[in-house]
């Protein structure tokens, strides 16, 4: 079954992407000196490794194209290298991608291999393709997310610098990135949650009216995206069950046509009705996904971006709070004269890099606007011209099946 999926995914990955078209709905548009994909993929018991492909034309690098194996830890590492990195901290750092999750399809995998005698060969078969189907979507998933987050460094022009992503692009070997103990996902859990109750951001007296206004934004975006994601996710388990009933439907005009002799015209309209049903489940299920894959997945990258912002926003806040600091030390040293100089050099250091992350900042989130609007702007372009198509494809299929209904 690995290799089966290993090269269904494969051709799908080649002939459609699709699931690219979640989160790279927005032009990534990528220096010719620079250029990075994943080229290919794999899953072996829970490990996906994914070949990373680079071209380019910088003297940084040994070699002009080149690959590496990467495995999701590895992607991570490289996140948290930017995070930890206090020259980022005007920077909108790209969101970490999600650990792939399989569970899904194993679960069924595993269902049809104990091979349960009550169910008949067309429900094997029916169910080897649910499989395909639910494993192909989450593979090609996993892959666009790991895809996208390189693409964001290597096409900002600070990031792409960065001697970590060169080695994570380059060294042919293994980063030593093992997965973290429980001890250190404890400390981050602790770390995000003492970061959610710091009400810095939202009590700070915001002089500058441009970010007064990002804040107030960025707080109601979260929630309104939080919320639009759970009612995506919602409608596409919705569809998805009309796509299983379709499916039993189907099976039970079969069954129920088969009982008939081969030319009876009862059993030959009822063997028509499940035949024209199971192709209507195939429209259903397409939509389904191109649902999951257009919206959903859209919804769930830019929630996390939003984080993201949120998270410069704080990190500027924290930068204005130690020059306020640094300001008030400085009076209280001039006032008893003592350590002025020293007062004076973190007076100013403060003062820089305030205004250096305040700067970047704004930049950041300006573009960070332009990205998710054009995001949206396509993806539900894309939604709705599918929507259209099964509509249509649908409106057929019917429209037929009626037509060769009255013949009989």
């Amino acid at each position: 079954y690995v290799v089966w999926w290993h090269h269904k995914a494969a051709n799908m990955m080649a002939e459609e992407a699709v699931a690219k078209d979640a989160t790279k709905a927005v032009d990534l548009t990528q220096d010719d000196s620079l250029h990075v994909n994943i080229a290919d993929a794999l899953n072996e018991q829970d490990i996906v490794k994914f070949t990373v492909h680079t071209k380019t034309t910088l003297d940084t690098f040994k070699k002009k194209d080149f690959q590496v194996t990467r495995l999701h830890e590895e992607f991570v590492w490289l996140h948290d290298r930017f995070i930890e990195d206090t020259k980022y901290a005007g920077l909108l750092i790209p969101p970490c991608p999600p650990k792939p999750d399989f569970s899904q399809s194993h679960g069924k995998l595993a269902k049809l291999k104990a091979g349960d005698s009550s169910m008949t060969p067309e429900e094997v078969e029916k169910l080897k393709h649910e499989i395909q189907a639910e494993y192909l979507a989450a593979f090609q998933k996993t892959v666009a997310m790991h895809e996208v987050f390189l693409l964001r460094l290597v096409s900002h022009g600070i990031f792409k610098t960065n001697d970590k992503l060169k080695a994570f692009l380059e060294f042919d070997g293994d980063l030593s990135c093992k997965a973290k103990s429980r001890s250190e996902r404890a400390g981050n859990f602790f770390k995000s949650v003492t970061k959610s109750f710091d009400s810095s951001l939202s009590t700070f007296k915001e002089a500058d009216q441009f970010f007064d206004d990002q804040r107030s934004f960025i707080t109601r975006y979260i929630n309104m995206v939080k919320d639009a994601k759970s009612k995506c996710t919602n409608k596409v388990k919705r569809r998805q069950g009309v796509v299983q009933s379709l499916g039993r439907s189907g099976l039970g005009f079969s069954h129920l046509g088969h009982m008939y002799p081969a030319e009876n015209r009862t059993g030959e309209m009822l063997r028509l009705v499940g035949e024209q049903t199971i192709k209507c489940q195939s429209i259903e299920k397409k939509l389904a996904s191109k649902e999951d894959l257009k919206m959903a997945d859209l919804l769930s990258y830019y929630s996390a971006d939003a984080v993201a912002a949120r998270e410069l926003m704080f990190r500027r806040v924290k930068a204005l709070q130690e020059r306020e600091r640094a300001e008030k030390a400085l009076v209280k040293a001039q006032a008893s004269n003592k350590k002025v100089i020293e007062c004076q050099d973190a007076e100013k250091a403060a003062k820089e890099r305030a205004e250096e992350i305040t700067t970047s900042a704004k930049e950041e989130l300006l573009t960070f606007k332009k990205r998710r609007v054009a995001a949206f702007r396509k993806g539900i372009v894309q939604y709705t011209q599918v929507q259209i198509r099964q509509g249509r494809a649908e409106y057929e299929l019917w429209k037929n099946l009626l037509q060769q209904l009255k013949a009989e």
